[in-house]
């Protein structure tokens, strides 16, 4: 359905819970396949600035509509036929990017595609002991 590129720069190593970016990672690029609707590309790439790492994951699928942007990340809202999609691979991801520290910037063109941005701080900051 598509072709993956993958552009690794030298990219330090982040700290996070794994099992949860890799989470992340699968609901934002199936999310990706499925906006394709036949033949098409998913680039992932990696870049360092300061004390940051961004996962950038783009598509040349449908895009997303403005309105839908405003919502993606709620829990449930889904712009998927019904049986499709729950409406939580995106609402999950999120959460679990927020507590990592980090955020998830979009950019969407309809008829052209989407990019979500993962930003990931290289620490996470000391957790104060209660």
């Amino acid at each position: 359905k598509a072709d993956i590129a993958f552009n690794p720069t030298n990219i330090p190593m982040v700290e996070c819970l794994p099992a949860q970016i890799n989470q992340v990672f699968m609901n934002i690029i199936v999310n990706a396949a499925q906006a394709i609707d036949e033949k098409g590309k998913i680039t992932i790439t990696l870049t360092h600035t300061d004390q940051w790492v961004c996962i950038s994951i783009r598509d040349t699928g449908i895009g997303i509509s403005e309105k839908d942007l405003n919502r993606i990340m709620e829990p449930f809202y889904t712009t998927k036929p019904i049986g499709l999609g729950t409406g939580l691979g995106l609402s999950i991801s999120y959460g679990i990017i927020k507590t990592h520290h980090g955020r998830i910037d979009i950019e969407s063109t309809i008829g052209e595609g989407s990019a979500f941005h993962i930003w990931l701080p290289l620490k996470q900051p000391l957790q104060k002991q209660i």
